[in-house]
């Protein structure tokens, strides 16, 4: 053994030292070489030389016998002038057949194809800063694109800028790159088209709190033609597709509190009750003849009101004032009546159109995962109550009978739910999930999955379709595609037909959710609609076609709920009051007769749900606003039903019954209890106090027997309670004093003994006294004969002046 190792050190090669000592000190001068160089400044390392946009590419879609044209801009970025610039085209005739070679073509940095020498265009010398229009145009048919019908698809082009400066920051290949597709389609192409769910979200934002008044006027600006609300009704309606519309409840109850036409929904508790006590009414198919006004439910056969049908006009009452808002210098009058009233309109002529879907969000777009992490799941139900009672009852004529309302339909803002909350909502009858694909990922990543799966619950099955998370990222910032919005077009474009190109003999789908507060207004939501109706590779369909096809059975690695929407919830510190503020509610609500309308109760109800809103994440210091709001007003109408302090009450027995007085300051009659005991609770028994009823703006005594254990004063708490199982405490306890004065039993038994000895012993003195008085009034007769010896002489013990 030690041979052989002996022969092993000999075969190894040995460096010199004199080498390795160099070695070393080239390695010491290289690296202080390194770190003595000045860093790459900022322009050379991040940013481009120069800069391509894309303004024109047509036909979006290729065929034989077409003329590409593309145009746009080239800005130089550098500070000096580029010398003898010119644009050319890149293109490739290998189709991409993955979404994923798609995203790494459509990088900048990936050179692919060839250059088309014919599209070469020079631009001369340009100017540090300045920009230069480009053109380009060739026929299709000299770009050696494949015939064969299945080779349909995306081809990988680009346009590319050089210069003759050899300048710092060129991408390889030249100094800029801007890279897109050709949509290709050879004649006789096979495939099936892509079904398309487009859900567009109207959603407004929280704009009241508690009450009618505003917080602020931004809403009117959204409604107005040209406002953010106003374009993306404009945008669906002018694209003549199939689209379903996600609305938010409390957008629509604000627009008709602007447009001076309200009907504030009945609270899902109704006016008497706690919060979900309710069921939720059948969105899908509403009475067109119920309603809500001034707060209070109507039953179906209440007379129809003038929103709830299809053709009503929509036209402000003459006679209603206009909405408030909340200034710097208290309340002034709003200025969006107009802009919500032609917004209603116009939303109403939209859902009248055929193949237009619908579907409630909850009431103000509550954070369904937040709320249901911080223990209040059934504020989710109560949401959703309230949402559906407001669609019905502004809209509820529009959607009787139309096969693509989806009542059951929840999707969350971001597109994730936790498990717990999935089981939490599947529980409240909800059917079906919108959720982003991402939710749900696949096993296998290079699978092509479909977008319905069901997910089983503790409840039932529940449908999940998928929403593309690719596509919802383009829609959220078009802006940050390289070359703008056209290129970023055309990528959406491309990926909707490699989703087909994947599945050309069976057919996919594909459900598109713009985020909530979408801005069409720069034209890229509205061209993608339009864009929708006419390539031949896209079917636009509703949400509820899409939730008929059969589920997808590729393996799926569950339920996934990322940190980043965690940690995206309203947080726990701003639903902190919202129990308090339930509980307050509900106690004050529990007082009031069956049916009894109250419209606080109602605005309450609201203002938490508005607390409540996913809208409020960028503001979590709002909903605990709201709800000192909420708090204030409930409190403020509790304590007008209150106990009238009686001050001192003295008893003059034992047992004695004592008055207190109940005072109702409300407008309706209330049903109260009433709890008595004594802060010792020892010195103090109260007999059954029974219910009482107190008429509206009135008072009412009630006579309460009590019994002292002991004499002297001590402190009673007077407390009211509600009527309810429960026996909440209703309002502020009032404290008085109890003064017992009667004497007890034993005290009373001692005192007559004492009595009647002293009247005995009275009796006998007076008697004695009497007998005698009586013996000296009458002396004694002498005897006959000599008188007796005074010696012999004897006196009557205890006579006076006597000698015995």
């Amino acid at each position: 053994m030690a041979r052989t190792a002996g022969t092993a050190r000999s075969n190894r090669h040995v460096v010199p030292w004199s080498h390795r000592i160099g070695r070393l000190i080239a390695l010491v001068i290289t690296v202080g070489a390194a770190l003595a160089l000045p860093p790459p400044s900022a322009s050379a390392a991040d940013t481009p030389v120069a800069r391509l946009t894309l303004q024109t590419l047509e036909p979006r879609v290729v065929q034989p016998g077409d003329t590409l044209s593309l145009a746009g801009t080239l800005t130089n970025t550098s500070d000096a002038t580029l010398h003898d610039v010119t644009v050319v085209l890149r293109l490739s005739t290998n189709r991409i057949t993955t979404r994923y070679d798609l995203a790494k073509d459509f990088d900048p940095s990936t050179i692919t194809g060839s250059t088309i020498a014919a599209s070469r265009q020079q631009l001369g010398d340009l100017a540090a800063g300045s920009t230069v229009s480009w053109r380009i145009s060739l026929p299709v048919d000299r770009l050696g694109l494949p015939r064969d019908p299945d080779q349909f698809g995306a081809y990988p082009l680009a346009v590319e800028a050089h210069t003759a400066d050899n300048v710092p920051g060129s991408v390889p290949g030249g100094m800029t790159r801007l890279a897109t597709a050709l949509l290709w389609l050879p004649p006789n192409a096979h495939f099936v088209p892509t079904e398309i769910s487009w859900v567009i979200p109207l959603v407004g934002g929280i704009h009241r709190g508690m009450g009618q008044t505003f917080l602020d006027d931004r809403l009117a600006q959204d409604l107005a033609p040209t406002g953010r609300l106003g374009s993306l009704l404009a945008a669906a309606t002018h694209s003549r597709i199939p689209i379903t519309y996600a609305i938010d409840p409390a957008l629509i109850d604000d627009a008709a509190v602007m447009a001076g036409t309200p009907q504030e929904p009945p609270s899902p508790a109704g006016s008497s009750g706690s919060a979900g006590s309710t069921p939720n009414p059948p969105l899908s198919n509403p009475n067109p003849t119920s309603g809500a006004a001034g707060g209070a439910a109507q039953s179906p056969s209440a007379p129809p009101t003038a929103s709830a049908t299809p053709h009503a006009s929509a036209t402000p009452h003459a006679t209603a004032p206009p909405y408030t808002v909340r200034s710097d210098h208290g309340v002034r009058a709003g200025t969006g009546t107009a802009a919500a009233d032609q917004w209603l309109r116009h939303l109403r002529e939209a859902l009248a159109a055929p193949e237009v879907g619908v579907f409630g969000l909850p009431y103000a777009d509550v954070d369904l995962t937040a709320l249901d992490h911080a223990g209040l799941p059934d504020d989710i139900a109560a949401a959703r109550s309230a949402g559906q009672i407001t669609l019905n009852a502004q809209l509820g004529g529009l959607l009787a009978g139309n096969p693509n309302v989806m009542t059951g339909t929840v999707w969350p803002v971001g597109g994730y739910l936790d498990t717990r909350t999935l089981d939490d909502i599947a529980n409240d009858l909800v059917d079906t999930v919108v959720l982003s694909d991402d939710a749900l990922p696949t096993r296998d990543p290079d699978a092509v999955p479909g977008i319905r799966v069901d997910l089983q619950t503790p409840s039932g099955r529940v449908t999940a379709l998928l929403a593309d998370s690719t596509l919802t990222g383009l829609l959220a910032a078009p802006e940050t595609v390289p070359g703008g919005l056209r290129a970023a077009e055309q990528r959406f474009l491309a990926e909707t037909m490699l989703v087909t190109e994947q599945r050309p003999g069976v057919g996919s789908a594909l459900v598109v959710t713009p985020p909530r507060f979408v801005d069409p207004r720069d034209g890229f939501l509205g061209q993608l609609l339009a864009d929708t109706a006419v390539v031949p590779w896209l079917r636009p369909v509703t949400l509820a076609a899409i939730a008929q096809r059969p589920p997808d059975e590729t393996p799926r690695a569950g339920l996934r709920y990322p940190d980043a929407a965690r940690q995206a919830e309203l947080p726990a510190s701003a639903l902190a009051r919202v129990p308090i503020a339930r509980d307050e509610l509900a106690a004050f609500t529990a007082i009031l007769g069956p049916g009894t309308v109250v419209p606080i109760v109602d605005q309450a109800n609201l203002g938490i749900l508005r607390a409540e809103s996913a809208n409020l994440r960028p503001e979590p210091r709002e909903p605990a606003a709201i709800l000192n709001d909420v708090l204030t007003a409930v409190q403020q109408e509790t304590a007008k039903v209150y106990i009238s302090n009686p001050g001192l009450i003295t008893l003059t027995s034992r047992t004695q019954k004592i008055p207190l007085t109940v005072v109702n300051q409300l407008p309706n009659p209330v049903t109260v209890r009433l709890r008595l005991a004594a802060v010792n609770p020892t010195r103090l028994t109260v007999g059954p106090i029974p219910e009482l009823t107190v008429p509206a703006n009135s008072r009412q005594d009630v006579l309460i027997e009590v019994t002292a254990r002991t004499n002297g004063r001590f402190p009673v708490l007077a407390q009211l309670l509600t009527p309810d199982l429960a026996e909440r405490p209703y309002g502020t306890p009032v404290s008085f004093q109890l003064n017992a004065t009667a004497y007890g039993a034993v005290a009373l038994t001692i005192a007559a003994g004492a009595a009647g000895l002293l009247i005995v012993w009275s009796a006998i003195r007076i008697w004695r006294r009497r007998r005698h008085g009586r013996h000296r009034r009458t002396p004694p007769t002498p005897a006959a004969g000599p008188p007796a010896d005074d010696t012999a002489k004897t006196s009557v013990p205890g006579t006076p002046g006597e000698l015995t």
